[in-house]
């Protein structure tokens, strides 16, 4: 008797597991996104020297608390949590692979959250085929998405965001249709740590999520929500207020603000045939939610936030990028994924399920491939500092001077610019370590005259920007050229090296 009591839970136990299996679509829903991105994340992850913005990262989080926070009360302040954040990474290495680590495992994760979440917002009885097809869609073109690979490899917080909105989203569709506490854990965190790492690109995105689960709060109570989403909006608004304060201006009244708007289709699709295939597989899974009013809202206002974020920024004269609005990208996914699982629904063999996933997934990779290759491919990001170095390391010669403009120009150079090279740099007053500037502090104006005159060559080396030396750098580009000739004028990517000889 015993025997057979247990024999028939044993049985309600598979039945059980089989269900829930289905429910969230088995594994291969976020196991071969995981590959995917794995695959894409590792290629060639080390073949770029660092850019000028991950120079920014490894300066600022490698020096003390007490100077970094002095550093950021008079600028980049609203990415203080995000060089707190990796402050004890660094401390570790100074390897490129190892700085770019923590956004390449975001990247991961981000696209196995992405594949979860495209398989739960299929309509309740969707079978198991349609929701693994749903989530293998969502997290393959989550993780060959132009803005995605983009950053993937580099040592900045956008891929870490993203992974946070992702798990915000998941958080917030699990708590919708079953309250636990891991779930309210989950998208709360994933809220918190969104909007205070980068205020445009995370908190946009999380607000809109937030603002519907309320609005439309399923088996969760409103209450819940709303005092679920109080710390994100308190984090939000004191970035805001910090961001802003530092903030006062950055855009031209003449910026082509909706030129530059549709533009931010590129970072999405990155060629004809994703465009097609993306917009499509949209498109089916919109209509497939219709009929599931909360979740399609959900997915939607996702989608639409953070670009309207964007475009709010630049119209008050803040900042415009791509990669702000990067947080678009796992929305349009899912919602792709979303797409091919209701078509797979319709399709009654695991055989003819398995082709939709292997179509769609095969029609946006090919539509993205070109972008993938040119963006793997590039030698450098912008600006290729090691070949700078090497031309300084070959000709400098004891005696030289060399005089650096731009902010991170300093601590760029000097990461790649071999040990010994005879090079005086003749205007710092206070290094790096110590200074307010991530570049160090120069001597003032009307020091570094004297302080070259002794000087037969100079070298300047800097960062190229829209207006010339002679108008943004004007106080260290007179002295150093005033009674010399320049004998070497030389540009590798953005950056430029000068030599000016008497």
């Amino acid at each position: 008797m015993g025997g057979s009591t247990g024999s028939a839970r044993a049985r309600v136990d598979a039945v059980g597991a089989r269900r829930r299996g289905q429910e969230r679509g088995g594994p291969w829903a976020w196991l071969v996104p995981t590959a995917v991105a794995i695959a894409v994340t590792a290629w060639r992850y080390d073949a770029k020297p660092l850019w000028r913005d991950e120079v920014y990262t490894l300066a600022t989080a490698e020096r003390d608390w007490a100077v970094m926070l002095r550093g950021l009360r008079v600028t980049d302040a609203g990415m203080g949590p995000w060089y707190a954040l990796v402050h004890p990474w660094v401390q570790v290495s100074r390897d490129e692979a190892w700085l770019r680590l923590p956004g390449a495992a975001a990247t991961v994760l981000a696209a196995a959250l992405v594949g979860l979440t495209a398989a739960r917002v299929l309509r309740a009885g969707s079978p198991g085929g349609a929701r693994t097809v749903a989530g293998v869609v969502a997290g393959t073109a989550f993780a060959l998405t132009p803005v995605v690979v983009d950053h993937s490899q580099e040592a900045r917080p956008y891929p870490v965001v993203l992974a946070c909105v992702a798990a915000t989203a998941y958080g917030v569709l699990r708590d919708r249709e079953a309250p636990r506490r891991r779930w309210l854990a989950l998208w709360v965190a994933g809220s918190v740590l969104a909007a205070a790492l980068h205020v445009i690109t995370g908190a946009p995105a999380v607000a809109a999520l937030l603002a519907v689960a309320l609005a439309l709060p399923g088996s969760a109570s409103r209450r819940r929500v709303l005092l679920g989403s109080l710390p994100a909006a308190a984090v939000t608004l004191a970035m805001l207020a910090v961001g802003f304060s530092q903030a006062p201006g950055r855009i031209a009244d003449d910026f082509p603000l909706l030129r530059q708007t549709l533009r931010l289709s590129s970072a999405y699709a990155g060629g004809a045939l994703a465009v097609l295939a993306l917009t499509a597989l949209c498109l089916a899974g919109v209509v497939h939610l219709r009929r599931d009013r909360a979740v399609l809202l959900l997915l939607l206002a996702w989608a639409a936030a953070p670009v309207a974020a964007l475009a709010a920024s630049a119209a008050g004269g803040q900042l415009f990028a791509q990669r702000y609005a990067a947080a678009t990208a796992p929305a349009l996914a899912v919602l792709a994924g979303a797409g091919a699982g209701a078509l797979a629904r319709r399709l009654g063999t695991g055989s003819a399920r398995a082709a939709v996933a292997v179509l769609a997934a095969g029609a946006i990779a090919l539509g993205q491939a070109a972008h993938l290759v040119q963006a793997r491919q590039r030698p450098y990001v912008s600006e290729d500092v090691p070949a700078a170095a090497a031309v300084l390391a070959e000709r400098a010669r004891p005696g030289d001077a060399v005089v650096l403009l731009g902010n991170t120009t300093r601590p760029h150079l000097r990461y790649y610019l071999p040990d010994g090279t005879p090079l005086d740099d003749a205007l710092l007053a206070r290094d790096t370590d110590v200074s307010v500037s991530i570049g160090g502090d120069d001597l003032p104006d009307d020091q570094r005259a004297a302080a070259l005159a002794g000087h037969e060559r100079v070298w300047l080396v800097g960062v190229l920007l829209d207006a010339p030396w002679e108008e943004v750098f004007a106080s260290w580009v007179e002295p150093a050229r005033t009674g010399r000739t320049m004998t070497l004028d030389a540009e590798f990517g953005q950056v430029r090296v000068e030599l000016w000889e008497r």
